[in-house]
Protein backbone atom coordinates (compact mmCIF):
# COMPACT_ATOMS: atom_id res chain seq x y z
CA UNK A 1 0.00 0.00 0.00
CA UNK A 2 1.14 3.57 -0.66
CA UNK A 3 2.07 5.94 2.12
CA UNK A 4 -0.38 8.70 2.96
CA UNK A 5 1.92 11.33 1.42
CA UNK A 6 2.04 9.39 -1.84
CA UNK A 7 -1.74 8.94 -1.89
CA UNK A 8 -2.29 12.66 -1.26
CA UNK A 9 0.00 13.45 -4.17
CA UNK A 10 -1.91 11.12 -6.47
CA UNK A 11 -5.21 12.84 -5.67
CA UNK A 12 -3.84 16.29 -6.52
CA UNK A 13 -5.40 18.20 -9.39
CA UNK A 14 -2.39 17.82 -11.72
CA UNK A 15 -2.68 14.02 -11.70
CA UNK A 16 -6.23 14.19 -13.04
CA UNK A 17 -5.85 16.63 -15.92
CA UNK A 18 -4.91 13.80 -18.27
CA UNK A 19 -7.96 12.29 -19.93
CA UNK A 20 -8.45 8.54 -19.93
CA UNK A 21 -8.08 8.33 -23.70
CA UNK A 22 -4.82 10.25 -23.63
CA UNK A 23 -3.52 8.04 -20.84
CA UNK A 24 -4.39 4.80 -22.65
CA UNK A 25 -2.83 6.08 -25.86
CA UNK A 26 0.32 7.25 -24.08
CA UNK A 27 1.01 3.73 -22.78
CA UNK A 28 0.17 2.15 -26.15
CA UNK A 29 -2.99 0.39 -25.05
CA UNK A 30 -4.93 2.35 -27.66
CA UNK A 31 -3.99 3.90 -30.99
CA UNK A 32 -5.06 7.42 -31.89
CA UNK A 33 -7.56 5.96 -34.36
CA UNK A 34 -9.08 3.80 -31.63
CA UNK A 35 -9.34 6.79 -29.30
CA UNK A 36 -11.17 8.76 -31.98
CA UNK A 37 -13.56 5.87 -32.69
CA UNK A 38 -14.31 5.49 -28.99
CA UNK A 39 -14.91 9.24 -28.66
CA UNK A 40 -17.34 9.10 -31.60
CA UNK A 41 -19.25 6.18 -30.05
CA UNK A 42 -19.26 7.98 -26.70
CA UNK A 43 -20.85 11.02 -28.34
CA UNK A 44 -23.36 9.00 -30.38
CA UNK A 45 -24.59 6.82 -27.50
CA UNK A 46 -24.03 9.16 -24.57
CA UNK A 47 -21.89 6.59 -22.81
CA UNK A 48 -18.65 6.83 -20.86
CA UNK A 49 -15.37 6.71 -22.75
CA UNK A 50 -14.26 3.53 -20.97
CA UNK A 51 -17.55 1.83 -21.78
CA UNK A 52 -17.17 2.83 -25.43
CA UNK A 53 -13.68 1.31 -25.55
CA UNK A 54 -15.02 -1.93 -24.07
CA UNK A 55 -18.01 -2.06 -26.44
CA UNK A 56 -15.69 -1.65 -29.40
CA UNK A 57 -13.64 -4.59 -28.13
CA UNK A 58 -10.41 -2.60 -27.85
CA UNK A 59 -9.86 -3.30 -24.13
CA UNK A 60 -11.47 -5.09 -21.19
CA UNK A 61 -12.50 -3.57 -17.86
CA UNK A 62 -9.49 -5.22 -16.27
CA UNK A 63 -7.21 -3.57 -18.85
CA UNK A 64 -8.59 -0.13 -18.01
CA UNK A 65 -8.49 -0.66 -14.25
CA UNK A 66 -4.91 -1.91 -14.51
CA UNK A 67 -3.93 1.15 -16.53
CA UNK A 68 -5.52 3.55 -14.05
CA UNK A 69 -3.92 1.80 -11.10
CA UNK A 70 -0.49 1.69 -12.75
CA UNK A 71 -0.40 5.17 -14.24
CA UNK A 72 -1.80 6.93 -11.16
CA UNK A 73 0.17 4.67 -8.82
CA UNK A 74 -2.88 3.85 -6.72
CA UNK A 75 -4.07 0.45 -5.45
CA UNK A 76 -6.52 -1.65 -7.43
CA UNK A 77 -9.09 -3.61 -5.40
CA UNK A 78 -10.40 -6.62 -7.36
CA UNK A 79 -14.18 -7.18 -7.14
CA UNK A 80 -13.81 -10.38 -5.11
CA UNK A 81 -11.75 -8.53 -2.48
CA UNK A 82 -13.89 -5.40 -2.25
CA UNK A 83 -16.41 -6.67 0.32
CA UNK A 84 -13.68 -7.77 2.72
CA UNK A 85 -12.04 -4.33 2.50
CA UNK A 86 -15.16 -2.46 3.67
CA UNK A 87 -15.80 -1.24 7.20
CA UNK A 88 -19.61 -0.77 7.36
CA UNK A 89 -19.32 2.20 9.74
CA UNK A 90 -17.18 4.06 7.20
CA UNK A 91 -19.70 3.59 4.38
CA UNK A 92 -22.09 6.05 6.03
CA UNK A 93 -19.59 8.89 5.78
CA UNK A 94 -20.87 9.44 2.24
CA UNK A 95 -24.56 10.00 1.37
CA UNK A 96 -26.18 7.22 -0.64
CA UNK A 97 -27.10 9.41 -3.63
CA UNK A 98 -23.58 10.83 -3.80
CA UNK A 99 -22.06 7.35 -3.65
CA UNK A 100 -24.30 6.10 -6.48
CA UNK A 101 -23.80 9.17 -8.64
CA UNK A 102 -20.01 9.02 -8.48
CA UNK A 103 -19.71 5.22 -8.07
CA UNK A 104 -17.62 5.49 -4.93
CA UNK A 105 -17.50 3.75 -1.55
CA UNK A 106 -15.97 4.96 1.69
CA UNK A 107 -14.34 1.70 2.76
CA UNK A 108 -12.27 2.35 5.90
CA UNK A 109 -10.61 4.93 8.14
CA UNK A 110 -6.92 5.15 9.07
CA UNK A 111 -6.33 7.92 11.61
CA UNK A 112 -7.75 11.05 9.93
CA UNK A 113 -7.59 9.59 6.42
CA UNK A 114 -10.53 8.02 4.61
CA UNK A 115 -9.88 5.18 2.19
CA UNK A 116 -12.23 5.15 -0.79
CA UNK A 117 -12.80 2.83 -3.74
CA UNK A 118 -13.91 4.67 -6.87
CA UNK A 119 -14.58 3.53 -10.42
CA UNK A 120 -13.16 6.73 -11.95
CA UNK A 121 -10.09 7.99 -10.07
CA UNK A 122 -9.76 10.72 -12.71
CA UNK A 123 -12.90 12.36 -11.25
CA UNK A 124 -11.02 15.04 -9.34
CA UNK A 125 -14.12 17.09 -8.50
CA UNK A 126 -15.84 14.12 -6.82
CA UNK A 127 -12.73 13.34 -4.77
CA UNK A 128 -12.50 16.97 -3.69
CA UNK A 129 -16.18 16.89 -2.71
CA UNK A 130 -15.50 13.82 -0.57
CA UNK A 131 -12.68 15.66 1.16
CA UNK A 132 -15.03 18.60 1.78
CA UNK A 133 -17.94 16.44 2.97
CA UNK A 134 -15.90 14.34 5.38
CA UNK A 135 -13.23 16.88 6.34
CA UNK A 136 -10.62 14.14 6.00
CA UNK A 137 -7.62 13.34 3.85
CA UNK A 138 -8.59 10.96 1.05
CA UNK A 139 -6.72 7.80 0.03
CA UNK A 140 -7.86 6.65 -3.40
CA UNK A 141 -8.13 3.10 -4.75
CA UNK A 142 -9.74 2.03 -8.01
CA UNK A 143 -12.19 -0.84 -8.34
CA UNK A 144 -14.71 -2.23 -10.80
CA UNK A 145 -17.81 -0.07 -11.38
CA UNK A 146 -20.31 -2.93 -11.21
CA UNK A 147 -18.73 -4.27 -8.03
CA UNK A 148 -18.87 -0.87 -6.33
CA UNK A 149 -22.52 -0.39 -7.29
CA UNK A 150 -23.37 -3.85 -5.97
CA UNK A 151 -21.64 -3.07 -2.66
CA UNK A 152 -23.43 0.30 -2.42
CA UNK A 153 -26.81 -1.42 -2.64
CA UNK A 154 -25.79 -4.21 -0.28
CA UNK A 155 -24.39 -1.98 2.47
CA UNK A 156 -26.75 1.00 2.34
CA UNK A 157 -29.80 -1.27 2.27
CA UNK A 158 -28.51 -2.97 5.41
CA UNK A 159 -28.22 0.31 7.31
CA UNK A 160 -31.38 1.43 9.15
CA UNK A 161 -30.13 4.93 9.90
CA UNK A 162 -30.45 7.03 6.75
CA UNK A 163 -29.37 10.63 6.51
CA UNK A 164 -30.77 13.45 4.43
CA UNK A 165 -29.44 16.99 4.42
CA UNK A 166 -28.61 19.59 1.77
CA UNK A 167 -25.41 20.92 3.38
CA UNK A 168 -23.78 17.78 4.76
CA UNK A 169 -20.32 18.41 6.28
CA UNK A 170 -17.76 16.63 8.41
CA UNK A 171 -19.48 16.97 11.79
CA UNK A 172 -22.80 15.70 10.39
CA UNK A 173 -21.00 12.72 8.90
CA UNK A 174 -19.46 11.93 12.29
CA UNK A 175 -22.84 12.19 14.02
CA UNK A 176 -24.40 10.02 11.33
CA UNK A 177 -21.73 7.39 11.85
CA UNK A 178 -22.31 7.55 15.61
CA UNK A 179 -26.05 7.01 15.17
CA UNK A 180 -25.36 4.05 12.92
CA UNK A 181 -23.10 2.55 15.61
CA UNK A 182 -25.86 2.96 18.22
CA UNK A 183 -28.44 1.14 16.11
CA UNK A 184 -25.95 -1.53 15.11
CA UNK A 185 -25.00 -2.13 18.78
CA UNK A 186 -28.63 -2.39 19.92
CA UNK A 187 -29.89 -4.39 16.98
CA UNK A 188 -33.28 -4.29 15.21
CA UNK A 189 -36.80 -4.77 16.59
CA UNK A 190 -37.11 -2.21 19.41
CA UNK A 191 -39.52 0.69 19.71
CA UNK A 192 -38.24 4.00 18.38
CA UNK A 193 -37.97 5.51 21.86
CA UNK A 194 -35.25 2.97 22.72
CA UNK A 195 -33.06 4.14 19.84
CA UNK A 196 -33.85 7.77 20.62
CA UNK A 197 -32.75 7.41 24.24
CA UNK A 198 -29.66 5.46 23.22
CA UNK A 199 -28.60 8.17 20.77
CA UNK A 200 -28.94 10.75 23.54
CA UNK A 201 -26.78 8.55 25.75
CA UNK A 202 -24.14 8.18 23.03
CA UNK A 203 -23.97 11.97 22.59
CA UNK A 204 -24.41 12.75 26.28
CA UNK A 205 -23.86 16.39 27.15
CA UNK A 206 -24.45 17.49 23.57
CA UNK A 207 -28.17 16.78 23.15
CA UNK A 208 -31.56 18.29 23.92
CA UNK A 209 -34.74 16.23 23.47
CA UNK A 210 -38.02 17.30 21.88
CA UNK A 211 -37.13 20.78 20.67
CA UNK A 212 -39.71 22.96 18.90
CA UNK A 213 -37.65 24.77 16.27
CA UNK A 214 -39.17 28.10 15.13
CA UNK A 215 -39.82 28.25 11.39
CA UNK A 216 -39.28 31.51 9.54
CA UNK A 217 -40.46 32.78 6.19
CA UNK A 218 -39.42 36.20 4.90
CA UNK A 219 -38.05 37.14 8.31
CA UNK A 220 -41.31 36.29 10.08
CA UNK A 221 -41.95 33.34 12.38
CA UNK A 222 -44.68 31.21 10.81
CA UNK A 223 -44.72 28.18 13.08
CA UNK A 224 -42.53 25.54 14.65
CA UNK A 225 -41.25 22.04 13.93
CA UNK A 226 -40.65 19.35 16.54
CA UNK A 227 -37.14 17.90 16.42
CA UNK A 228 -36.63 14.69 18.38
CA UNK A 229 -33.03 15.47 19.29
CA UNK A 230 -30.93 18.59 18.85
CA UNK A 231 -27.17 17.96 18.88
CA UNK A 232 -24.63 20.74 19.47
CA UNK A 233 -27.47 23.24 19.22
CA UNK A 234 -27.51 23.15 15.43
CA UNK A 235 -27.91 19.60 14.10
CA UNK A 236 -31.35 18.03 14.33
CA UNK A 237 -32.19 14.35 14.49
CA UNK A 238 -35.65 13.25 13.42
CA UNK A 239 -37.02 9.73 13.91
CA UNK A 240 -39.69 9.16 11.29
CA UNK A 241 -40.97 6.88 8.55
CA UNK A 242 -40.27 6.92 4.83
CA UNK A 243 -43.13 9.34 4.11
CA UNK A 244 -40.76 12.28 4.71
CA UNK A 245 -38.88 13.05 1.52
CA UNK A 246 -35.67 14.97 0.87
CA UNK A 247 -37.42 18.13 -0.33
CA UNK A 248 -39.27 18.36 2.97
CA UNK A 249 -36.03 17.91 4.92
CA UNK A 250 -34.40 20.68 2.91
CA UNK A 251 -37.33 23.00 3.58
CA UNK A 252 -37.13 22.36 7.33
CA UNK A 253 -33.40 23.09 7.32
CA UNK A 254 -33.94 26.31 5.39
CA UNK A 255 -36.80 27.60 7.52
CA UNK A 256 -35.43 26.53 10.92
CA UNK A 257 -31.84 27.67 10.52
CA UNK A 258 -30.50 24.19 11.38
CA UNK A 259 -27.16 23.29 9.89
CA UNK A 260 -28.35 19.75 9.21
CA UNK A 261 -31.38 17.54 9.78
CA UNK A 262 -30.59 13.86 10.12
CA UNK A 263 -33.48 11.52 9.36
CA UNK A 264 -33.31 8.21 11.21
CA UNK A 265 -35.55 5.41 9.94
CA UNK A 266 -36.01 2.39 12.18
CA UNK A 267 -37.70 -0.35 10.09
CA UNK A 268 -40.97 -1.70 11.38
CA UNK A 269 -41.70 0.96 13.97
CA UNK A 270 -43.49 4.33 13.79
CA UNK A 271 -41.92 7.58 14.95
CA UNK A 272 -41.58 8.13 18.70
CA UNK A 273 -44.37 10.08 20.37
Amino acid sequence: MDTMDNRKRHTGASAYRQKLGEMLRSINLLTQEQVERALLLQKEQGTKFGDAVIRLGFLTKDDINWALSTQLNIPYIPPLELRNAIDPASVLLLPYEFARKHVVLAISMVLNALNIAIADPLNASAIEDIRRITDKEINVSVSDEAAILDMIEAFYNDIPALVTGPQERGIASQIKSGIHDVIKDIGPGFETVVYKNAVCRAFEGRTTKNVNMPLHYRDAEVGSYLIDILIDGSIGVLFSDSSIDEDHIQSVVKMSGLKELILVKVPGHPPAE
